[in-house]
């Protein structure tokens, strides 16, 4: 015979529920509450499995059955608002938790959620109020130093955010995100060192690629490259598909003239993330100083295709155009410089009055039946195999020549300006005058050197 404790359902499913018993638990609350007049202990229950269990709309129910049984209960609204919250019933949910605060002012699992309301709509000053008022009210936990870190953090107050996020770590065993987050706080507040010293507490906890990637952004900002250099290569190797630590490392590649091993984690980078502004421009940059001006062109104009307000981009353009002896193109893309940056409009005159004249210069040249050209002067056939391979394969020509050259022009790229094809010895005259803009000249003999010129527009 049944005892009369496993009898009643209403103490059976209580017990169960306690003893995290869960699906009997459910099973006998039902029925406990079909016998009819359950109390909140029966109710509550069945809306913090439904809510856990996924079983929404029986949470409500529950949820609704709870408040109207006690009204004035501030746990009944906290646990009816979360149930609506999760079938999208925000506005419910808000007025739930918003009458239970006038029940209980201090009831700090209603003042969470509408601090999280607050700050999912865009209200980060009155989320933060009110996880604040919950710290007032004695609560003291990690998790709430956390949120209120992320508060700060979104709204651009780092030394508040850093506080909150130390007083998280001080409370609770630090976790890698911590240690993370500090770091990037501390650099925005320019502490270097206190970032690199994040980044090595994160390596030791957890040496993997998003540590290692850190601790070299940190020396990367603390200008320390060859540091920077071994944790991000670190970083890569941990963490290939990371696309952060790619670019990071290509940036610090750049900067310390490794351009070959800079390219390949620069293309590795844009195949992944082909709509990354800065990625697109850095890269650009990158090729400027190759030489390689027609493919910085492309990437430069990707930029402002992406970020049409970019006035740097916009600069490079002119910059490069320049370069390419484009004078039209640069001047047009000079206009709508000069209408966008008017706070520099001294200087941009001055450039506009640069590229009239050089442009005059090259129409009148070409009236002249002038050419420019690049030079480069070689004296060791087998020298002259390898350049034309280098040629071949991409090189920027007038780098080849300021490495290899042994011409007086060798210093500025080989760049001879303006030149009448008529003024050329015979052998010559006759390859320059074959050449088209940008051609580059196969190597000409004569009096024992070797001549390779380029034609420029």
């Amino acid at each position: 015979m049944e005892s009369d404790f496993t009898a009643d359902p209403c103490i059976e499913g209580k017990a169960q529920y306690e003893g995290a018993q869960f699906e009997k638990a459910r099973i006998s609350l039902i029925r406990c509450v079909d016998m009819g007049d359950p109390d909140l202990k029966t109710l509550l229950p069945l809306v913090v499995m439904g809510i856990r269990d996924e079983r929404l709309h029986e949470a409500v129910k529950y949820g609704e059955m709870a408040v109207e049984s006690e009204p004035g209960d501030a746990d009944a609204r906290y646990w009816y608002g979360r149930a609506l919250l999760r079938i999208n019933r925000v506005e419910d949910a808000r007025s739930q938790w918003e009458a239970g605060l006038q029940i209980s002012i201090r009831h700090k699992g209603i003042l969470e959620g509408l601090a999280r309301l607050a700050l999912n709509e865009g209200q980060p000053a009155k989320a933060y109020q009110l996880l604040d008022q919950m710290r007032r009210q004695g609560l003291d936990e990690a998790w709430l130093h956390r949120l209120q870190a992320d508060i700060a953090a979104s709204r651009g107050l780092w030394p508040q955010s850093l506080a909150h996020l130390e007083d998280a770590m001080s409370r609770e065993t630090p976790i890698l995100s911590d240690y993370l987050a500090a770091s990037e706080l501390s650099l925005m507040m320019g502490k270097k060192d206190s970032a690199i010293g994040y980044c090595r507490r994160a390596v030791r906890l957890e040496p993997c690629g998003a540590s290692y990637g850190a601790l070299g952004e940190a020396f990367f900002a603390s200008d320390n490259m060859d540091s920077a250099l071994v944790y991000l290569r670190k970083a890569v190797d941990n963490d290939a598909v990371n696309s952060r630590h790619r670019f990071n490392l290509a940036n610090a590649l750049e900067i310390t003239e490794q351009y070959d091993e800079a390219a390949r984690h620069f293309q590795y980078f844009l195949a992944s993330q082909p709509d990354d502004v800065v990625g697109n421009f850095n890269y650009g940059i990158h090729l400027e100083k190759q030489g390689r001006e027609v493919e910085a062109l492309y990437y430069i104009n990707r930029t402002i295709s992406l970020e049409p307000g970019m006035l740097s981009a916009h600069i490079v353009k002119v910059q490069l155009l320049e370069k390419m002896h484009l004078y039209d193109e640069a001047l047009m893309e000079l206009a709508l410089l000069k209408q966008a940056d008017t706070e520099n409009m001294s200087e941009l005159d001055l450039w506009e009055n640069r590229l009239l004249i050089a442009r005059s210069q090259a129409m009148g040249a070409r009236v002249e039946g002038k050419v420019h050209l690049l030079h480069m002067i070689l004296s060791d056939p087998a020298l002259v195999e390898d350049i034309m391979i280098f040629l071949k394969d991409g090189a920027d020509f007038g780098s080849l020549v300021t490495q290899f050259s042994t011409g007086p022009a060798a210093a500025k790229g080989g760049d001879i300006g303006w030149i009448r094809p008529e003024d050329m010895v015979e052998e010559l005259r006759d390859a320059i005058k074959a050449l088209g803009k940008y051609d580059i000249s196969p190597p000409i003999e004569s009096r024992g050197l070797y001549h390779i010129f380029k034609r420029l527009p």
